[in-house]
């Protein structure tokens, strides 16, 4: 590290000028500033208070420079918060014409700095205790239809999906404290379900209610949650705000699943944007316990290899912050496990199917049980189709989703 007072940020930039002046340009920018007269005047007082230029590579010169460079921020500026921190070293050299593209790709922070914020607070350990599953991933369903249904058709749904043997299900994203279902009701014809199915199965249960919201509402529906006996809330962290997510989960009671809608608007553009594995780590630092990385083999933007850098996030070594739960979600069904399996390389995650379970051709119970399966098969280093000969619910998937 520069130093301990100092954030390290990395970009990819193309220019117009030499990439050396260009790096220059944006550490005084997004710092004390970039005029003479006034600067020039109280030069030896804002000394300490300028961005560093301490690395730069060039990968092309010509008509326009490309390169990676690196700057260090001296986080006095910004303090332990997001918002500013954002605005910082994503501001307004964004704006900048003399920038053809920008990409944020990476912010090494020092133990000074990650010390002020406390993470997951629940985190992978705290997740599998809730649930009591060690050994193997966390199986996960989306419910879909997204929207529309009461809270009462849900909670059936819900019923058929956990006794078919899934550990976990979520709102979509989409559904939140809708008139026709409020995330109170939810909670409360939800939660009698996982009631009746634990008794049933003698198996823990976990559902994640989505209270994206107004931010006055968010501790609100948090104690709706609660009260009504809820295990987990999610939150839509980019479209709701970072500091926001924090805010709750500081005030939390219950593990926070993030899901990371709106986020593709910041990361997909091939001139200007920020990583996703910056992204991930964020949501990490701001206390996020589980979080959608992408897909393994999935529907979703990313290759494979990009997925894993998500989920490296999650899980490597950082600081004080515990590691949360990385999600591959998007496209998922059984005949997804084996790969899974292997490209992850550990158990420490959570599968998540949403029509891979609920489109199953015998329904929902039948789609649990085939995921189910399929990490049964998995575990035990068994093929899929071996194993489904003696297992119909996997075969009917195999034969209806493999195509």
């Amino acid at each position: 590290m520069y130093s301990e007072n100092h954030i390290e940020v990395k970009y990819y930039i193309k220019t117009r000028i030499e990439l050396e002046k260009a790096a220059d340009t944006i550490a005084a920018l997004q710092s004390i500033g970039v005029w003479s007269g006034i600067g020039e005047r109280f030069k030896s007082t804002l000394y300490k208070y300028a961005a560093k230029v301490i690395e730069v590579l060039n990968i092309e010169k010509g008509q326009e420079s490309s390169g990676f460079i690196k700057i260090a921020f001296p986080y006095v500026n910004f303090g332990f918060n997001i918002p500013n921190l954002l605005s910082t070293v994503a501001g307004e050299l964004y704006e900048m014409n003399i920038f053809s593209s920008i990409k944020l790709l990476d912010i090494e922070f020092p133990p000074s700095y990650l010390s002020n914020f406390t993470g997951p607070k629940f985190g992978i350990k705290g997740c599998r205790d809730i649930l009591g599953i060690f050994g193997r991933p966390i199986i996960g369903a989306i419910i879909k239809p997204c929207v529309g249904l009461s809270a009462k058709e849900l909670a059936e749904l819900a019923y058929e999906g956990f006794s078919g043997g899934v550990d976990f299900i979520k709102d979509d994203e989409l559904l939140t404290d809708a008139s026709y279902n409020t995330v109170s009701e939810r909670v409360k014809k939800v939660t009698e379900k996982i009631k009746q199915v634990e008794d049933e199965t003698g198996e823990k249960k976990m559902y994640a209610f989505n209270i994206t919201g107004r931010l006055d509402r968010l501790r609100e529906l948090h104690d709706a949650v609660v009260k009504n006996g809820g295990k987990c809330i999610m939150i839509n962290a980019a479209a709701v705000g970072l500091e926001a997510m924090r805010e709750l989960v500081e005030y939390s009671e219950l593990p926070i699943h993030c899901h990371r809608v709106f986020s593709a608007v910041l990361v997909r553009n091939n001139l200007f944007s920020v990583s996703f594995p910056l992204l991930t780590k964020l949501f990490r630092l701001c206390g996020a316990d589980q979080i959608h990385c992408g897909a393994i083999q999935g529907k979703l933007f990313e290759n494979d290899d990009e997925v894993l850098l998500n989920m490296n996030e999650c899980t490597k070594e950082f600081y004080n912050i515990k590691p949360a739960i990385p999600i591959s979600s998007g496209g998922q069904w059984a005949g997804k496990a084996p790969v899974n399996a292997h490209k992850i390389g550990h158990y420490d995650f959570l599968h998540l199917a949403g029509s891979g379970i609920y489109s199953h051709p015998d329904g929902p119970f039948a789609g649990a049980r085939s995921m189910k399966q399929a990490w049964d098969a998995v575990l035990k280093g068994i093929t899929l189709e071996e194993y489904a000969k003696e297992h119909d619910e996997l075969k009917k998937a195999i034969e209806f989703f493999g195509n």
